[in-house]
């Protein structure tokens, strides 16, 4: 009897080791968090993506809302990818189905300096704050 259970023990303590393997799979990540401005207004609306710089890692993206933003990434060093839209007044593109009503058609107002060709750069940290502001300028 104490053989049965002590076996029964161990094959409990290696199964809690070995789990589903799900979660010891994916990587670490840290919150991530901090203020938006445009020409010293907050950014009404947008989108940001922290990009790992090595290519190695997962991109973390999250939204900008009234100059705040929040999402979680790994650490390391990360280039910085800032957009944001506006309609364009009187244009419509055509909806991808042909019985689909056309939209109204956007533009990224936010110079290339901050997205296509982005020099905003952060070091998210595995300790820490990792609060990170971006003052943008409209030119």
């Amino acid at each position: 009897m104490k053989l049965a259970s002590c076996l029964l023990l161990l094959v409990g303590f290696s199964v809690s080791l070995v789990g589903c393997g799900g979660a010891s799979d994916a990587p670490v990540t840290y919150p991530v968090s901090g203020n938006v401005t445009l020409d010293g207004e907050p950014l009404t609306e947008g989108d940001i993506i922290f990009r790992d710089a090595s290519g190695k890692a997962a991109s973390a993206a999250g939204k900008i809302e009234n100059g705040s933003y929040s999402l979680t990434a790994t650490a390391g060093k990360k280039s910085v990818v800032i957009t944001a839209t506006k309609e364009i007044p009187g244009k419509t593109v055509v909806g991808g189905a042909p019985d689909e009503p056309p939209v109204p058609a956007v533009e990224q107002y936010l110079p290339a300096e901050y997205n296509e060709k982005t020099t905003l750069e952060a070091d998210v940290s595995d300790s820490g704050s990792n609060e990170f502001s971006f003052e943008l300028k409209s030119k």
